[in-house]
């Protein structure tokens, strides 16, 4: 029976951890494009809640990029 000895071994440890890096970075870049991407900021509510009152017409442009300035400074 043929013996493995420490070089074999290193090699052997090596490949698997190649595989088990190759698999978490499918499984990262999937669930990026599956939630919208890498790239994609996060959703802000309060920014959310004003682009829903100014296209509702609850507030003019000139109040929404008032009030956006203002979300965004904080």
């Amino acid at each position: 029976m043929p013996s493995i000895g420490p070089s074999e071994i290193v090699v052997i440890l090596v490949i698997l951890a190649m595989l088990v890096a190759i698999g978490y970075v499918l499984i990262v870049g999937l669930a990026r494009v599956m939630h919208g991407g890498a790239t994609s900021p996060k959703a802000d509510p309060a920014i959310d809640a004003l682009r829903t009152r100014f296209a509702n017409g609850d507030i003019d442009q000139a109040e929404y990029e008032r009030l956006r300035s203002v979300l965004q400074r904080g």
